[in-house]
């Protein structure tokens, strides 16, 4: 849990500024928006950082104001879909920033421009959370240390006694999180 906590680092913090201080002067609007998205993922960190789960509809909450501060970054190079099946869940745990560390992994691990979007879809199949991403090459492959994933797995496997599923067929990249009664 102390790493996926971790994912929201001083690093991000001073990024997210420095982005928030170019926006100020080339489009002050953005920039409000911006912090706005920004100052609402700090006030999820001080509320629930130190919880061991949290509601799947606040976690999706968190991870939507991520993503919004995000697409404001790389615009038009990203399109989110969430199910409506995945909007009505209610109540199942999750571990706190679970899913903006999917999301984040998505983004940095792929290629992502207005001609070659990166597409990132919630659904919801057979009792899991499926969070999907097509795959979009990078140029300059990095080391992944896979630590997100190892982490939530380990995560679910102490909480709920669930593991997560991982599918990579090339095209499209899938983590699968079980979803299980509190």
């Amino acid at each position: 849990l102390t790493l996926l906590r971790r994912q929201v680092t001083p690093h991000f913090l001073f990024n997210s500024i420095s982005v928030a201080m170019s926006l100020v002067l080339q489009q002050p609007q953005t920039a409000v928006t911006f912090l706005h998205h920004l100052a609402s993922m700090y006030r999820y960190l001080l509320k629930y950082g130190n919880d061991f789960h949290v509601p799947i509809e606040q976690e999706i909450g968190m991870m939507m104001q991520y993503y919004e501060l995000m697409s404001l970054r790389h615009v038009g190079s990203m399109q989110l879909t969430i199910s409506s099946d995945v909007k009505a869940c209610k109540g199942y745990p999750l571990p706190p920033l679970a899913l903006q560390g999917l999301v984040e992994n998505a983004i940095k691990h792929n290629a992502h421009t207005q001609e070659h979007p990166l597409y990132i879809t919630l659904t919801i199949e057979d009792g899991y959370l499926c969070v999907k991403n097509n795959i979009v090459p990078l140029e300059s492959v990095g080391q992944t240390t896979k630590m997100v994933l190892a982490c939530m797995n380990e995560t679910m496997q102490l909480l709920f006694e669930r593991d997560i599923c991982v599918d990579n067929d090339g095209n499209t990249f899938v983590v699968k999180i079980p979803l299980v009664n509190s």
